[in-house]
């Protein structure tokens, strides 16, 4: 019997990848990434193709919910919301933010930040031996934000192409070192997240999945 397969796909900044992850040996047998523009989701169908990647031989499909840029998590998640609803198979969704707290060595309070456009947006965690709680929903982190947080005994965690970044590390100046995530888009550990999940049974109804929003609209 052929193992069982979970896609993963990630379109929350112009590097737009997907990941297909055996589900029993947790094995990654392929990865694609690709910097694109942000509109060009729509041609993902004809990359799959062209890489012989069979959509319909997928059991599980998993989708980044953000944060990121809207239109194309928009584009990403009504991609993968389709394919699931039309083949019938479990849909399960990851953050961004949950993808860099696998990356929390230990126990304890973590802030995880990301840029989208001109907005620093942050969230908070506690890492237990259960699993992780989110204490603080993606907010933007303003300079009123960033005086509260000033010496708050955090472990801060980002991904090493976030430009800018060590610049908030030292306004807020925590102490703890800094964790510098080393991948360049999320859908490879945000397939071992969607993967755990499935195997706890939260998956979600492709009608409830909408990208995570951080502001209100203006």
């Amino acid at each position: 019997m052929a193992e069982k397969m979970l896609f993963s796909l990630d379109s929350s900044y112009s590097y737009q990848n997907f990941t297909l992850l055996e589900v029993e040996s947790k094995k990654n047998v392929f990865h694609y990434g690709e910097d694109r523009g942000r509109k060009s989701l729509e041609i993902f169908p004809k990359i799959f193709e062209d890489l012989n990647v069979d959509i319909n031989k997928v059991d599980v499909f998993a989708v980044d919910v953000g944060i990121g840029y809207s239109t194309s998590l928009r584009v990403g998640i009504t991609l993968v919301k389709t394919y699931a609803q039309i083949l019938k198979k479990p849909l399960v969704t990851y953050s961004n933010f949950e993808c860099l707290l696998e990356f929390a060595p230990d126990e304890g309070k973590y802030l995880t930040f990301l840029k989208v456009s001109r907005y620093w947006v942050y969230g908070i965690w506690e890492k237990t031996k259960e699993g992780s709680i989110e204490i603080q929903k993606p907010s933007i982190l303003d300079e009123e934000k960033i005086k509260s947080l000033k010496g708050e005994h955090l472990r801060v965690i980002y991904p090493v192409w976030l430009e800018g970044s060590k610049e908030i590390i030292q306004k807020l100046e925590i102490k703890d070192k800094p964790i510098e995530v080393p991948i360049r888009g999320f859908s490879e550990v945000g397939a071992i997240v969607a993967l755990r999940k499935y195997q706890n049974g939260q998956t979600v109804h492709p009608f409830e999945v909408e990208p995570i929003y951080f502001r209100s609209a203006v």
